[in-house]
């Protein structure tokens, strides 16, 4: 379950400050005048989304940190000794969200900027919150084992490759690209949308 809630953590450390950057700003007046000003609103995008993804990181970091100290509380001999978890495990973990950070943040902001207010923006990000929460619970209920396409499943690879990452096994380049590789796909679209519909409201 420890993988379920660092996936979570990128999430929720994502989704306000997409949703306030979007549809906070638009609700509020200020989104406008920003995109008065002459920097290209690619270079506007991407700001906003880099600050998006690393609050999501950083709310990760801190959730998979949190972890360590937890360990002092296990009072059985035999948790201590199948619970090791330490500085490599955190590093492997975090590095194993960045994908997950920088799609999920261009996603949120790309459904966030089709909304008038911050609770429209809300409401429409529901559908990738559950999405989210429910796809490392695939692996649960699939007693045959990991099968080859979770790893190209955003929130079900990441869960999949920290598991493996807890039962000490090395990862190769081939379990982690596809991860890597949706992430940013995912990125790129939810940033092109994002750009295109600023470019469409300035034109307004």
């Amino acid at each position: 379950i420890i993988p379920m809630f660092v996936i979570m953590a990128v999430l929720y450390g994502a989704l306000t400050a997409a949703l306030d950057s979007t549809a906070g700003e638009r609700e509020r007046g200020s989104l406008e005048p920003l995109l008065m000003n002459p920097a290209p609103h690619g270079a506007l995008v991407a700001g906003k989304w880099g600050a998006v993804a690393l609050l999501g990181m950083a709310v990760a970091l801190l959730s998979s940190l949190s972890f360590i100290p937890a360990q002092w509380l296990l009072k059985s001999d035999v948790l201590q000794a199948q619970f090791s978890f330490g500085g490599g495990e955190v590093l492997a973990f975090w590095l194993l969200q960045i994908p997950l950070a920088a799609g999920l943040s261009a996603l949120l902001m790309a459904l966030a900027i089709r909304s008038k207010t911050f609770k429209e923006a809300q409401a429409s990000s529901t559908l990738v919150i559950t999405a989210i929460s429910l796809a490392p619970m695939v692996s649960l209920f699939n007693p045959g084992g990991e099968a080859p396409w979770y790893l190209w499943v955003p929130g079900l690879a990441q869960n999949t490759l920290m598991l493996a990452v807890l039962k000490g096994e090395a990862l190769r380049i081939g379990q982690v690209l596809p991860g890597v590789v949706v992430g940013f796909a995912l990125a790129a679209a939810g940033l092109a949308y994002v750009a295109r519909s600023m470019r469409a409201a300035v034109a307004r």
